[in-house]
This record gives C-alpha cells, sequence and structure tokens, in this order.
C-alpha cells in the first residue's frame, strides 16, 4: 500500500481551485485500497484521515504584521509564504512519525521547502506537484509533475524535461452522470429564492474579484455597452485588494440594481450556475480553470478568451474571442444572447462529464501516484 500525504495550507481558509481540488481528490482517493491517503489543511475539523495543521493563516492580521516586519526582498514579506512556511514546520513531525511514500501537493513554495527538508534530514518521501498555477521548467525540486493540458506538458518536454517524469491528467471535478435541467417554474424559483431578476438574462462570472488577472473591470466595462434592458450581472468569488475598486467600478457603470459581487460556498455556487444564461472567463491566462469545468458541467455556455487552455478546455462548444481587445466580449454576448434557445445544455454536461468528472479520471490520479512512486531519479539537482 502506498501512503500518500495530499496537503493544501489554504484549505479551510480561503476559496479557490487549489482547495476545491484537493479536497475533491482526497474524496475520491481515500476510498482506494491500493492507497492510504491521509489529508492535510491549513483549517477546519481534524479527524484521523483529515488533518487541520497549526499555521498563521495569509490573510491573518498578525501574519500580516510579521510579513510587513521583513525586508521586501525577503520571501517572508509575502503573508501566503509566510503560511506555508508555518505548515510545513506543522506537518514535519507527521512527516517523520508515519513516513509517506508520496507528498502530493499544488503550491510550489511548499514543494521548494520539503525538498529542502528531505535533503537536510535524509528523508525518502517523493514530491509529486501539480502543477496549476502554471509554472514553467525547470522542476529540478520535483520527482514528478502533473500537467493539466496539452500545452503546459509540452512546455516541458520542449525544454528538455524527461518524459518519465511528467504527466498530462487534468483537474477532476465532482459530476453527476444525470444531467438536471431546471424547469421554467424551478428557475423562477431559485431566482426568487436567491433575490434576483425574473425577467433578464443572467451573466455569471466566477473568479477572484480582481482587474490584474481574472480582469473583472473588464466583464463590467463589455456589459455596460450592451443595449438597455441589460443582462444582471452577477460576480462570485474571493475578495481582494482590488476588489473595492472592481465594485465601484460596477456602481458607477451598471447601477446598483443590476449586478451582484459576493463570496458563495461551493455548495451555494451550483445554484448560480443553474440559473446563469452564459458564463465568462475573461482572463487572458489560466493554467485549467476548474471554474470552466464547473461551468460546462452545468450546461451553461462558456464566453472566453481564444487560447490553447481555452480550446483544450471547451473545443468546439467554446465561444471564444480576443479579449484584448474592447468591444469583442459585448459583440460575443449579443450573439450567443441571441442563439440562447439553441444550446443543449445536456450535450455540454456530457461532454465534461466524459472528460472531467472524477468517475472518469479516478484511474488516471492512482496511475499518476503509483507513477511518482516508481521514479527512479530521487536525487534531484540543486
Amino acid at each position: 500500500m502506498i501512503r500518500v500525504f495530499l496537503l493544501c495550507s489554504g484549505l479551510g481558509h480561503v476559496r479557490r481551485g487549489y482547495e476545491t481540488f484537493t479536497l475533491e481528490c482526497f474524496e475520491t482517493l481515500k476510498s482506494e485500497p491500493t492507497l492510504d491517503v491521509t489529508l492535510f489543511q491549513g483549517g477546519g475539523t481534524s479527524n484521523p484521515d483529515a488533518i487541520s495543521l497549526w499555521n498563521l493563516p495569509r490573510n491573518h492580521l498578525y501574519t500580516k504584521k510579521i510579513a510587513y516586519a521583513f525586508s521586501k526582498k525577503s520571501k517572508l514579506s509575502d503573508p501566503y509564504f509566510v503560511e506555508q512556511v508555518t505548515f510545513c514546520l506543522s506537518l514535519l513531525p507527521y512527516i517523520i512519525q508515519k513516513k509517506p511514500d508520496v507528498i502530493y501537493f499544488s503550491d510550489f513554495n511548499l514543494g521548494t521547502m520539503l525538498w529542502h527538508l528531505r535533503r537536510i534530514m535524509n528523508l525518502s518521501y517523493k514530491l509529486l506537484f501539480s502543477n496549476g498555477a502554471p509554472n514553467g521548467p525547470p522542476f529540478t525540486r520535483m520527482d514528478h509533475v502533473q500537467h493539466l493540458t496539452p500545452l503546459h506538458y509540452q512546455i516541458a518536454i520542449d525544454a528538455g524535461e524527461s518524459k518519465y517524469r511528467h504527466s498530462l491528467v487534468p483537474y477532476g471535478i465532482n459530476l453527476q452522470h444525470e444531467y438536471h435541467q431546471l424547469s421554467q417554474s424551478e428557475r423562477d424559483s431559485l431566482l426568487a429564492k436567491l433575490n434576483l431578476p425574473v425577467d433578464r438574462p443572467i451573466i455569471l462570472s466566477v473568479a477572484a474579484i480582481n482587474k490584474t488577472h481574472k480582469r473583472m473591470d473588464y466583464v463590467i466595462q463589455e456589459v455596460s455597452q450592451l443595449p438597455e434592458p441589460r443582462p444582471f450581472l452577477i460576480l462570485l468569488g474571493q475578495m481582494d485588494h482590488e476588489s473595492a475598486e472592481v465594485i465601484q467600478l460596477a456602481d458607477r457603470l451598471l447601477g446598483k440594481l443590476n449586478f451582484l459581487v459576493k463570496t458563495v460556498t461551493y455548495d451555494e455556487l451550483c445554484n448560480y450556475y443553474n440559473i446563469a444564461d452564459l458564463f465568462v472567463l475573461a482572463s487572458l491566462r489560466e493554467g485549467l480553470p476548474r471554474v470552466l469545468l464547473e461551468a460546462m458541467g452545468h450546461g451553461l455556455p462558456c464566453l472566453v478568451h481564444d487560447y490553447e487552455v481555452t480550446r483544450f478546455v471547451l473545443g468546439d462548444e467554446g465561444n471564444f474571442s480576443d479579449f484584448n481587445k474592447p468591444g469583442n466580449l459585448t459583440a460575443l454576448m449579443q450573439k450567443v444572447l441571441s442563439q440562447h434557445n439553441n444550446f443543449n445544455r445536456l450535450q455540454l454536461h456530457n461532454i465534461a462529464f466524459k472528460r472531467f468528472s472524477w468517475e472518469c479520471l479516478r484511474k488516471g490520479y492512482i496511475s499518476l501516484i503509483k507513477e511518482t512512486v516508481e521514479t527512479c531519479d530521487s536525487k534531484l539537482e540543486l
């Protein structure tokens, strides 16, 4: 039996793709008889198979004060890095006691720390890195790297990385095999429950509420160019230092009664997928955006920037344009809304299920862990 430690310091503190993926991966693999999987998380309730480690969470006031005390040239000036360091130190006694065969993680800095610990303390675990950010080569401090898209796998191989240390296995998501599309009365009832308008189309975007990466300001600007009465815009995601500016822009361009900005739980998110008419992701670069998998799995037409990753995820079912240019998203939204009655939501769900559901990817993840154990070259160069 292979002993696996599955790590995520943000789980229990923040809601991002890493955290959702790690929890779902644990739930998928914990019943596999050839694996002994323990989840280590940064917050929440502990039990024998899912352990909450003490750490200084990145968003805690004390963590920010500690980070502020360090020079900006130091990595410890980043609260996220402080969280990783304290999480890693709390993990060390479990590593020494339980001696894992594989440590599986998504945070690059955490992997680097574990590599140094292994070297200094002469430990023997293998490091399996899920490259969700994504990071680029070289991967000298990882034993095996999971790439989520063909693009990032090929970048590593073209850089001279050994193909035996790299695998292409996309994110899995929780999807039911059977798809239930809401009737009009069910949708109206859910809209009323969520205090949303029943007489306008709903445009949904799920991502961190920021400008720099997720480009929520672009979404707002493009929606504001639609003819009135405009669709209702919903932006759901984690708040950060840019969120207030995004909300102010929506208030100025759309008006308070024409949009919603909110952070919700994963369970609540399903309700919004079910009532939306279309989904927008405005970021220009991603590793593998789980929100696209989720939206497609709920049968939503997805409007995205045209590049290799979104083509891989959505294939012929995507709605693509160049989101570098003003007006392109506006035109795409008008086109998709005019064709709304022609979309086959069941077909979109079925495609997502066959390609990205945990049910269909489970064997691939088990093989990924076994391949990591079989990797011979664990003494990687500095």
